[in-house]
């Protein structure tokens, strides 16, 4: 018993000795699915070499610990682990291997990325997610060897500037995010375009941008894009280049208000959701309001705010859908296009017709106005006409039947003043012709009424005519145009056939001779 006490002893002393000469670690839980790690502590490149990992598997979680430098001798004892976790465990500096697949490392002080530089290096890398947020990046190393990068995630770090071109290899990148940085430019090749097709979410939020140069990017699959919090005041492009662009986030900036009228008219046409501003920021930063977001007028020279479409913005914008539905379908080959093109100029006949029949119509409904019009004007002439002959009539029997009166009243002057040789009483007949003058008085000038009447209705019909007639000028101005373009894409049609051709044919042998490995 004595002898046990003294070789139990024995390793108690020796146990630190032993830690230092051998660490092992192994998974601490065989009933999950995930291989667990705990307090891995790797301080020098000595407890490195002696450290030793026994039945792991993948993925791989270090939970705790501390590993201020990632070497290459240590990824070399994981070298069969793919899925790899190493968050907040000290981090300065990390190698990652090229076969890894995914990689987070967030939450550490990461400084640099070491990448592998060996002479059988140059291979492409297998990484598919690689997670780097919250460290001390300062800038990242070249990427172009990470052509199957799904999600890159550099957020929370010191970059302050950053080249688009660098990604421009990553064909299958889906998600990149570079918020809450320091960026302060972020770079684009000046004529080469950058294709990521496969892009469909952006984020350059909580940096101190004040100016996006859009001009050469190429996402067709873009469909988030996050501004905020920066000091943007425009975007040098158009948004109609991102055609399945759906939510557009721009609170916490310093848009010009112009260039910011011409994001919500993209809204209204392509059906964009844009966040808001927060309550009252406007007028706590002496900002106008546009729609639910804060703008400046024009600054002293003006930068920016040119709208250099004018007039032309709706064109543009009909051109821009024509050419994202021409760009859809030339990967579908010739054939597409064609039947594409001729389902427009089809479309484009028809409403032709419908335009020439409208305007038959118009131009029968206004003959017809004008028959009534001129029937109007005969009638009200011929009313005039009667009326004037009866009022003369009637004027020269007052004045017979006045005259013989007034000679009864010399040939009996001893009769009554009303009553005559005869027995008739001329202050009755007087009388009554009076209240027939009366009567046809009020006619006449009934008759006036309606004349004035005929007279303002003919001018309104007239002023409608002159309306309709415009319309008609109008509308045979826009069938023109439209005869144009049905021109013009015949013509275009003719001339893109070959290129389509030699882009189905070049597109159907890259189909079936490349097949992209994950």
């Amino acid at each position: 018993m004595a002898v046990g006490r003294t070789i139990l002893l024995g390793l108690m002393l020796l146990s630190p000795v032993l830690a230092i000469w051998y660490d092992g670690f192994s998974c601490h839980s065989r009933t999950t699915e995930v291989c667990r790690v705990k307090d891995v502590t790797l301080e020098s490149e000595r407890a490195v070499q002696s450290a030793s990992f026994n039945d792991i598997r993948d993925p791989l979680v270090i939970e705790s610990g501390k590993i201020e430098h990632f070497s290459r001798e240590l990824a070399k004892k994981l070298h069969n682990i793919i899925d790899l976790t190493v968050d907040r465990l000290g981090i300065v500096q990390i190698y990652i291997r090229p076969n890894l697949v995914h990689l987070s490392a967030v939450e550490n002080s990461i400084e640099k990325l070491l990448l592998d530089d060996s002479d059988e290096g140059g291979q492409e890398y297998s990484m598919l997610t690689l997670h780097l947020s919250h460290n001390k990046l300062k800038e990242l190393p070249s990427l172009d060897r990470f052509v199957r990068l799904m999600t890159l995630a550099v957020d929370n770090n010191l970059l302050s500037s950053i080249d688009m071109g660098a990604f421009g290899r990553m064909k299958a990148l889906r998600v990149l995010t570079l918020a809450h940085n320091r960026l302060l430019t972020v770079s684009s090749p000046a004529t080469t375009p950058i294709h990521l097709v496969k892009l469909g979410r952006l984020s350059f939020a909580g940096n101190q941008l004040a100016l996006l140069d859009i001009r050469t990017w190429e996402f067709d699959s873009l469909r988030e894009l996050n501004l905020t919090g920066n000091s943007m005041t425009r975007i040098e492009g158009n948004l109609a280049q991102f055609p399945a662009l759906k939510v557009l986030e721009l609170a916490g900036n310093r848009w010009y208000c112009e260039w910011l009228m011409m994001v919500h008219s993209h809204q209204e046409s392509f059906r964009l959701t844009l966040d808001s501003d927060q309550p009252g920021r406007c007028r706590d930063e002496n900002m106008m309001t546009s729609h639910q977001h804060c703008c400046n007028p024009a600054g002293a020279d003006a930068t920016g705010l040119i709208d250099v479409y004018g007039d032309k913005w709706d064109e543009l914008k009909r051109l821009a859908q024509l050419l994202n539905t021409l760009n859809s379908t030339i990967a579908n080959g010739s054939a597409s296009v064609k039947h594409v093109l001729e389902a427009q100029l089809k479309l484009l006949n028809t409403q032709m017709g419908k335009l020439l029949e409208t305007q038959a119509e118009h131009s029968m409904e206004l003959k017809l106005m004008e028959d009534g019009i001129d029937r109007q004007k005969e009638k009200t002439g011929k009313l005039e006409k009667v009326l004037t002959e009866k009022v003369d009539k009637l004027r020269q029997i007052v004045d017979v039947r006045w005259n013989v009166t007034m000679d009864m009243d010399d040939a009996y002057p001893d009769q009554p003043f009303n009553t005559t040789a005869t027995g008739t009483s001329w202050p009755s007949v007087a009388a009554q012709n009076e209240k027939m003058l009366r009567n046809l008085r009020e006619l006449l000038e009934t008759t006036n009424q309606q004349f004035n009447m005929y007279s303002t209705k003919f001018y309104e019909q007239n002023a409608l005519l002159k309306t309709h007639s415009e319309r008609v000028t109008k509308v045979q101005g826009e069938l023109d145009k439209v005869r144009l373009n049905g021109q013009d894409i015949l013509q275009q049609l003719v001339k893109l056939e070959p290129t389509v051709d030699l882009i189905y044919k070049f597109l159907k042998d890259v189909r079936e001779g490349c097949i992209e490995e994950f």
